[in-house]
Parts: C-alpha cells; structure tokens; sequence
C-alpha cells in the first residue's frame, strides 16, 4: 500500500515557525487516506471486484463516526460488507485494525491521558490532552480508563537494601484512608533502586512473604522509619536502620505528646541529631580510612550517649521518648555496624521519602479523595515511569496491542 503526498509550497515569506504551525493536522489527513486505502485493499479480498458475484456483497457505508485520538478527532465512514447467507452485516476496516464498536475513544489517546494523569488532577490531565491533541476526552471516561490499567511490578532478587513505608491518602470509602505501601530496592555495588512492591491497603506480612519469593530477606537490610508493622513484619532481616530524619522527628513526636515544654522539646531534639550526625560523620570518614578502631570506639560513645539523652527523658518523666531510645537505639547504629562488615547500607530512606514526596504531589494536595484501585494504579503508573523505564514500556506496548510496522520515506519531486 502506497501513498502520494503532495505539499505546495507558497509565498515568499514562509518560515519555520509558520511551516510548523501549518503542518499541523497533515497525519491526521495522512492516516485518514491509509485507512480508506487499506479498507479498499480489504474490500477486494472478501467481496472480490466491484459487480463481482460472491458470498459477500458490498453494503455501503456506516453513519459517519467521530474516533477521538492523540493526533485529533478522526471522522470515519467504514465501508460495510453483508454476508449473503448468515445475513451478518460487519465493517471489515474495523475488524482489521480493532477499531471497538460503541466507543470513541482510542487507546492511544486514552495512554497519553493515563500519563498525564500520573502527574496532574484527572481535570487538568484532560484539559492537557485535549490541547496537544485537539480531542476532547471525559474525565469519568479516564477515570474508567485507570481502574481498567493491569500493571504489575517486577521485583528484583539482586538488591542488598530494602527501602520501605507507607504514607495516608482520602478515600472515598468510609474508613477515611487509604495507605499506599511502597517498597524498592537498592544494589549497593550498582548503585541502582528498583521498585520492588506497590500497592494500598496491603498487609506488611503479605508484602513480606511476596517479596520473600524473590529475595532472601535473611541477606538483606532493611532501611525503614519506625512503623511497627513494618518493623514486625521484617524483623527477620539481616539488620533494621531506622531512618535518622524519622528517629529524631519520633522523639520529638514523644516527648510533645507528654507534653513536654517547647524549650526542653527543641533542646533534646537538637542533641540527638547533633549525635546522629556525628556517628554519621564517622562512618564517612570510615570509608574513606577504613580505621576500624575509631568506628568502633565512635559506636560505643554514641550508645553511652543515647543512654545520657534517655536519662534525662526520665528524670523529667517522659518516659514515652525514653523508652522509644532505649528500645530502638541499636536500629539506630545498623548502618554502621554494617560498615566495619564492609556493607554499606544508607542512614536515611530519603530516595523512598522522594518517591513518597511525588505521590503526595499527586494524590493529596490537589484534595481529592480515592478509590483503592485508581490510587493503586496511578502510583504505579508513576513510580514505574521514574524508577523503570523499560517496564513502563512493555505495559505501554501491552496497552496498545499489537501494532505492526509502518514504513515510509519522504522526498521532495524530482528528487
């Protein structure tokens, strides 16, 4: 199948800008002479030539039909075929590129709203389609569209770290909240992050054992903030690093909650992340040095004065923040345990917090609320763009279907 394209050119004062501006809608006219060209090619072969007697006859065309897609609103009269004996009317041109009967919508135009929609409110995803494209899609349409998506992660068994937590979303169900749970991976020795599990609602124990088919937990870390759930459900971990930004903000937590004075608050609050940061600082010396003794000596003055920071707690009767020290403080050093064992192992889970921040982004700030299963794929739609680009890709060209292959080639006359 073959077609001619001729474009005269003008005028004198033509630009780039112009001829841009002008091109537009050419590939619509374009895939519009392709269908009608191919459509005829389909005519020949189930009805023969025109006048010629065979089972099936030619049974004019069909009312015109709008199909809305990424390059436009596309206006289609398919030709219809009648099969004499069974009496079957069909349009062969839609059997042939799967054009669905009784809906206007193509799934191209529909991925390109899903990926807008991973990023904005469903009413400015559709407004942003709608002006790159000129089709005008719905938003309960693109709504149904995303609680149809089938996307799934691919957990890798090749990572040393595991980077877990959850955040609250509104739902639209009476319980009030959704929980997204998101979990990725990290290779140290690549320095890569892979998703591993996302999902809403889950139970960590599930997500565990899920995770578990890919990944020997016993070999892994554990980098998390200090969600017991969490903390239960991996406590068969090689270790468990509670994330330092969240260790210090839970004292705090704590100690507000028993009312502690402003004053004392901000004062102990300052001198735990002094001290974490000065463990912090010794580790990265550690690798640089690889001094084993300091570390060492530097781990066991950091406990004695995470004891100090516990005292005080309780000679002013806060026992809450205390016990939260005392009971979590060896968390609190894994990742430079873990260094004089030559492991390295992050003190924060803020590349998870960064992929948390995005959602949130997304799902909390425009104030809406949620369904399970549209919160559930817009994340994933989101968090594997950014994280796994090949994966997004194989969901696309399993959204799309099969495609076959256009070639062409473009030269000016004479040429």
């Amino acid at each position: 199948m073959k077609l001619d394209l001729e474009v005269e050119v003008e005028g004198e004062d033509l630009t780039l800008t112009g001829m841009i501006d002008q091109i537009q809608g050419l590939e619509k006219e374009c895939l519009k002479e392709l269908i009608y060209a191919e459509e005829e090619n389909l005519l020949k072969k189930v009805c023969g030539e025109r006048h010629e007697e065979t089972r099936y006859q030619r049974y004019g065309r069909k009312d015109p039909r709008k199909i809305k897609t990424s390059i436009g609103e596309l206006e289609l009269e398919p030709a219809k075929v009648r099969d004499k004996e069974t009496g079957e009317v069909f349009s062969p041109i839609e059997e042939e590129l799967e054009i669905p009967e009784g809906k206007n919508v193509n799934k191209d135009l529909s991925l390109e709203s899903i990926e807008q929609v991973s990023e904005q409110s469903y009413r400015k995803a559709v407004e942003t389609v709608k002006r790159l494209s000129n089709s005008d899609l719905s938003k309960s349409t693109l709504w149904r569209r995303v609680q149809e998506i089938d996307l799934a992660t691919e957990p890798k068994g090749d990572v040393d770290v595991l980077l877990v937590d959850d955040t609250k979303v509104h739902s639209q169900e009476k319980e009030g909240f959704h929980f997204p749970n998101l979990v990725l991976g990290y290779n140290t020795e690549e320095d890569e992050y892979s998703l591993l599990f996302m999902g809403v609602d889950e139970d960590w124990t599930d997500i565990r054992e899920e995770i578990g088919e890919e990944v020997d937990l016993s070999e892994v870390y554990v980098v998390s903030d200090s969600d017991r759930e969490i903390l239960d459900a991996f406590r068969g971990a090689k270790g468990i690093q509670l994330c330092h930004f969240h260790v210090a903000k839970y004292a705090n937590y704590c100690l507000w909650k028993e009312d502690a004075p402003k004053n004392f608050r901000k004062k102990m609050r300052r001198i735990l992340k002094s001290r974490l940061s000065t463990l912090q600082n010794s580790v990265k010396k550690f690798w640089r040095d690889e001094d084993t003794e300091r570390l060492k000596n530097r781990i066991s003055w950091f406990r004695e004065e995470l004891d100090r920071w516990a005292e005080r707690a309780e000679e002013r009767g806060f026992e809450s923040a205390a016990d939260y020290v005392r009971r979590n403080g060896e968390k609190f050093v894994t990742f430079a345990k873990a260094a004089l064992e030559g492991e390295y192992v992050p003190h924060t889970n803020n590349k998870e917090e960064r992929e948390m921040r995005e959602l949130a982004y997304r799902a909390k700030k425009i104030g809406g609320s949620w369904s399970k299963d549209g919160l559930r794929n817009v994340s994933l739609c989101q968090t594997i763009s950014r994280l796994d680009k090949s994966l997004f890709g194989k969901f696309k060209e399993v959204y799309l279907g099969e495609a076959g292959t256009l070639n062409y080639s473009v030269s000016p006359t004479g040429g």
